[in-house]
């Protein structure tokens, strides 16, 4: 070979935090460097390494989450791993309620969390040589790939959702309980959803040798739910259902009064203000006096609702309304905030 080759050098093979703690458990059984080495591919050399770094790798590891050490492949800093750690379950519970993050919102958070952090962990002093963490383009950039999280276009409600009136509603309605002095069990809220009972789930599993599968006509058959429930949870009203047909053939031999739900119909299964009246005057008003006697309560409650086209202003001496803002359901309409999505996961089990 000439003396004027260029001289290839072997790429350098990235090892996962993972993996290390594979090799690390391995070597505590008591095999070999060597056999070890052999096992996973790897020169001797490097596992002794990762054995000499064992007590870093592991600190490391249980201070970020299973996702970032599948994906990192050095020890990373324990406070920026711990910061991470709290900044997704911080995201996660803003998607769960409904709440849009962007890159700032992260970003200052982040700082935000890796202060607080930084302030209580032992040996991470302002004299530390690790260099201060800033939140950069590059570190959000990294992050959003060790921890699989990718940006999304808001569907929906919450796209169109006013925030600020959603803020200042609070406020309001505690003035509204103060002055009124409801109990948790005269506060109630009532809402409507959807409910798709022909739904199939759009994946499924098949055989490695099946590429595709075969497609089936979306039923689109629905049905309208209402929800009522009161601000203690004591107390959840029968729901309504709104078919399509108020006598289904299927149903003929059934006795609708000891159904688990009150029956109604119409040609869309849609709710409608004439039948969001009867439920309120023939089921509503009914069963909460009842409740309210058997709580030795007086029949006075605050109905909570949002300010839909089905929901007429009503009247009653022992009920007060309260509307919520336009545009504010999705972020503060109460069974919004995982009660009817808790139904329809039962229903789908």
């Amino acid at each position: 070979m000439s003396h004027n080759s260029p001289v290839i050098k072997a790429k350098r093979k990235a090892i996962s935090l993972d993996t290390k703690i594979k090799i690390l458990d391995q070597l505590t059984t008591g095999q070999g460097a060597t056999a070890v080495g052999k096992h996973f591919g790897i020169p001797e050399a490097t596992i002794r390494t990762i054995k000499k770094n064992e007590t870093a790798i592991r600190k490391s590891v249980c201070s970020g989450t299973k996702i970032s050490a599948k994906s990192s492949s050095y020890i990373r800093d324990v406070v920026k791993e711990k910061m991470e750690k709290a900044l997704v379950i911080w995201i996660e519970d803003k998607s769960q309620k409904r709440i849009p993050v962007d890159g700032i919102a992260i970003k200052q958070t982040a700082l935000r969390i890796y202060k607080r952090i930084k302030e209580v962990e032992p040996g991470t002093s302002s004299q530390s040589k690790q260099p201060e963490f800033s939140a950069s383009t590059g570190w959000m950039t990294g992050f959003l790939k060790r921890h699989a999280l990718h940006n999304v276009k808001i569907k929906g409600e919450t796209a169109s959702a006013d925030e600020l009136a959603a803020k200042k509603f609070p406020e309001k309605l505690r003035k509204i309980i103060e002055d009124g002095g409801y109990t948790p069990d005269q506060v109630w809220n009532v809402d409507e959803s959807g409910l798709f009972w022909k739904k199939m789930p759009s994946r499924t599993y098949v055989a490695k040798s099946q590429k595709t599968a075969g497609g089936l006509k979306v039923a689109k058959d629905r049905v309208t739910l209402l929800f009522c429930s009161n601000a203690s949870g004591e107390r959840m009203l029968k729901p309504l259902l709104v078919n399509r047909a108020l006598r289904p053939r299927s149903m003929k031999s059934v006795d609708f009064n000891k159904l688990p739900i009150h029956w109604t119909a119409n040609k869309k299964a849609w709710m409608t203000s004439a039948i969001f009246t009867e439920w309120f005057q023939k089921y509503f008003i009914s069963e909460v006096r009842r409740y309210m006697n058997a709580k030795c309560l007086e029949f006075k409650v605050l109905l909570i609702l949002d300010n839909a086209p089905c929901h007429p202003l009503l009247e009653h001496p022992n009920v007060q309304f309260c509307y919520l803002p336009p545009n504010t359901t999705s972020l503060i309409q109460p069974l919004d905030q995982g009660i009817i999505a808790t139904f329809k996961k039962y229903y789908i089990t």
